[in-house]
């Protein structure tokens, strides 16, 4: 599904006009990006949670080359959906 599927959608569910909706839905997603950017865990109880996983530094290997490479540690942005959600899913 697309940005603008998914606005369409959202707007008919919770009776609102696209532009509404699509300014609730930045504003979402920005709360999350300024949340989990800033270390905190943005926990959401029927679905799951958004966080940081800090990755160490490793060893790798350029597959065209095969020259190993030095990958430095970072930080990237990780969810990790809930019991209750991965189960709806798949049902």
């Amino acid at each position: 599904m697309k940005k603008a599927d998914f606005i369409e959608k959202l707007s008919e569910k919770i009776e609102m006009n696209k532009k509404e909706t699509l300014a609730v839905y930045e504003a979402f997603l920005e709360m999350i990006v300024e949340g989990v950017k800033s270390g905190d865990e943005i926990v959401f109880p029927e679905m799951g949670k958004f966080g940081l996983k800090k990755r160490p530094a490793r060893t790798a290997r350029n597959p065209l080359t095969g020259k190993t490479v030095e990958v430095a540690a970072k930080v990237v942005p990780q969810f990790k959906p809930n019991k209750k959600f991965k189960e709806a899913v798949a049902s």
